[in-house]
Formats: structure tokens, sequence, C-alpha cells
């Protein structure tokens, strides 16, 4: 049987009022439409906007690329289909009530429990509050005490001014965080749609027969969307091998792990050929790259859990897949894998998705809250050292609010060091570390 000469790129967005397509078309013209390096001379730059038959819903398109030039892995070039996991529509209905029920759980706590990264902000935010809780109370205080002494009326209006342009806000953009991010039973059936539809969707693009690979790709609060499919999936795929062999690559990635002895290079080298190996085995899982952009992931301690404590304790747990794989004791030895009754081979355990599957993170350092990007950070210290973190950078805007600038180019000719990174960190050429990802540093 000829294997399939397709890879797809499923991308999940962030939070706001997205419009379906708006995303993906930009993405694409940014790490194909433009990047002369994936194809021949003769090869055309665009992309054919084709029926989207894994996501049901007729607002969205697939878009199809040429065939690339050949690498090393794919002498004959591969295409690529670009899809977008569209998301917004599953989250409607959300209410003040639901952004305070979750802002409450971040507000209120101490300041130690907040990460370093988002101490600033979480002071600044508690002044603003409590600023917006004096000036609304002004007329009820004392003379003595109404420092701005504005009258009632203009009290009033300024009020109504405010709640009409914030509360908008609030429930459109930060609303989405605080509905999926927040496990509160009135949240709880908006997080299993669009779940569920993402792994519905994730084992579509596997069952169809007509990929090589899958790249997920998840902005902002789509790399935490993401991380769940990915860790939701992978569980129905590590135990359909069905033939007896011997595991070299897993056994050797197995004792590098618990020997520390990998690089990331190294390590994300071994995944790729671990994957191979699972392949070769009988397992279905196709993904071979997990790439976030200005990931929320990197504040997982207030965002997942109650604090850093126990988010250790979910990872060790294995509720939190981390990157190398939670290793157990297994026979003497620490693995990531085991043999199950009666199975005919050694498979991975149910948190081991990034064993195979390799992970890359680009995010713009902030400082001084409104230059980078706030929301992402580094995550290799919050989710393992095989994470590939790049500290990525642009001179759009001097870099001031550079959160959903990861794909904007600053010229066709000059795309900037960021795209050029996040082109890299795909590997729509299947190529190894060493050969890309020269837009980035790696933190």
């Amino acid at each position: 049987m000829a294997r399939p000469d397709k890879q797809a790129v499923l991308l999940i967005h962030g939070i706001g009022e997205q419009r379906p397509m708006d995303t993906l078309r930009g993405f694409v013209r940014a790490v194909w439409t433009t990047d002369a390096s994936l194809r021949y001379r003769n090869v055309g730059a665009g992309v054919y906007s084709k029926p989207d038959e894994v996501s049901g819903s007729y607002e969205l398109r697939r878009l199809t690329t040429a065939r690339s030039r050949a690498s090393v892995r794919y002498p004959d070039g591969l295409r690529t289909d670009f899809y977008e996991f569209y998301w917004a529509h599953l989250m409607q209905g959300t209410t003040l009530g639901h952004v305070w029920n979750w802002m409450k759980q971040l507000l209120f706590r101490r300041p130690q429990d907040v990460p370093p990264a988002l101490r600033g902000a979480w002071f600044l935010l508690i002044g603003l509050l409590l600023g917006a809780v004096y000036v609304a109370a002004q007329p009820m205080l004392p003379a003595f005490l109404q420092v701005l002494a504005l009258p009632v009326w203009m009290t009033s209006v300024g009020g109504l001014l405010l709640s009409s342009l914030v509360v908008p806000i609030l429930t459109s953009i930060a609303g989405d965080a605080a509905r999926y991010l927040d496990a509160s039973p009135a949240n709880i059936g908006r997080r299993q749609a669009i779940r569920a539809k993402g792994v519905e969707i994730l084992n579509k693009l596997h069952a169809c027969g007509e990929y090589e690979r899958i790249i997920v790709v998840g902005h902002s609060l789509g790399s935490v969307i993401g991380y769940d499919l990915l860790t939701y999936a992978w569980p129905d795929y590590a135990g359909q091998g069905d033939k007896q062999r011997p595991q070299p690559v897993l056994d050797e990635l197995e004792d590098d792990v618990v020997a520390g002895a990998l690089t990331r290079d190294a390590y994300q080298a071994q995944q790729r050929d671990l994957l191979d190996e699972l392949q070769d085995d009988g397992v279905p899982w196709l993904v071979t790259d997990f790439v976030t952009l200005g990931s929320p992931l990197a504040h997982a301690a207030v965002l997942l859990a109650a604090d850093e404590d126990d988010l250790c304790q979910k990872q060790e747990e294995r509720e939190l897949p981390t990157c190398p794989p939670t290793l157990e004791p297994v026979g003497g030895a620490s693995r990531f894998s085991y043999t199950p009754r009666d199975a005919p081979h050694r498979q991975l355990h149910h948190a081991a998705v990034f064993g195979p599957t390799r992970w890359t993170n680009l995010y713009f350092p902030a400082k001084v809250l409104v230059v980078g990007d706030l929301i992402g950070g580094p995550l290799a210290p919050v989710f393992g050292s095989g994470i590939r973190d790049l500290k990525v950078r642009t001179s759009l805007l001097g870099g001031l609010l550079s959160h959903t600038r990861y794909w904007t180019l600053e010229s066709d000719a000059e795309p900037g060091a960021h795209v050029e990174a996040l082109r890299a960190a795909l590997r729509l050429l299947d190529a190894e570390q060493g050969e890309g990802c020269e837009g980035g540093t790696s933190a």
C-alpha cells in the first residue's frame, strides 16, 4: 500500500469574536504562500480552497497547497491541507457572572501564589478593581472621603458608558477563557462540547487515510484546547499496536530520559524515531508536532491548578501530560511504558503523548506589561525540558501588544524573525531541528 503524500495542519484559534477562516487564511499566507523555500520555482504559491469534510461545518474550508520541494524524509515532497478547528460558536451565552466567578479565583489569592511573570499585572488589576469600587461608591461616601467630588449624574453616566464598553469586551474576549478554564458546573457543557468536537476532528484526520503526518497548532487559548485534544485523543491510539518485535528506540529514549542525557535537539530527533517505531508496531498515531503560540499554559499553576504544588501533583498523577512523559517504576526501572496483560508488546502509558509528539513553543518575552506578550511565556519550566521554547521578536509597533502577531508579516520580502521561527517550528518538510528555527532563540 502506497504511503499518503499529504500532511494536515490543524490550526486552533484563540479567544475573541473570531470569524470562520479569517485566522486560517492569514496563517497560511505567512507559513506557505510567502515562503519560497518550501517549493520549487515552477510550483505556484497559491492554495486551493476545497470542502472541509472533517469539521462538518459549511462555514469552513480546507486550504490545499501544491507539492512541496523534496526533503530527506519525503523525496517526492508533500502537499499540505490546512484546517481550522473553529470553536467560537460553541462558546455562546457568556455573561458577566461567568467572568466574575473566574476572576475571583485569579485575583483573590496571596501574592506569593501568583507566578512572578504575572505578579505585576495582578497588582495592577487589584488596583484598578479597588479604584473602580471607590469611584462607584463616591456618592455614598462622607464628603471628606469624596476626593473626586463628582456629582451623582456624572458618576451614573460614567458608569453606564464604562459598562457599555467594558462588559462586551469582558464577555466576548475574557469570557472565552473564563468559561473554558473554569470547571464550574455552568461551564462543563461548553468545555465538553469543544473538547468532544476537537477530538472528533482529530480522529477523522487519522481515520481518513489521506495523511502521512498531522501538525497541531494552537494560539492563545487555542493552545490549551490543543493540549487537551492531544491528552484525550492519545490513549485510544497508544494501545492499538499489534506486532511483537524489539523496541530499541523506546528502550534507548527511556534510558536517556532517566539519565538526563538528552539535549532538546536530541530528544526531539528521538521522538520522531520513536513515532516511526510505534507506527511500524501498528500504533496509528500521526501527530508529529504540537506548536503553541502565546500560550497561557505558561501560567498553568494558576489556570489549571490551585498552585504550583497542585500542578506538580496533577502531573505526577499523569492527569496533565508532560514532555518528556512522567516516569514511574516498572520492573525495577523508571519507564513511561509498560506491558499490559496479554498484550503483544510494550505500550506507552496514557499520559505519554509527548513521547512521540514533539512540542515547540513560541513566545514574545513580556516587558512592562504592554511590550511583548504577557499571556504567553516559556513552557519548559512548567511542562518539561523536552519542550523547545523559542523567544521571538518583531519590529511591528515596536513590539507593543504582540499577542496576536505570531504570523503577522512585517513584509512579504522580510517576514520578520517571529514568522521565520514559526515556519521552522512547523517543519513542513519534516526536517531535523538543526536545519531550521533560525528566527527564534531557544530559552
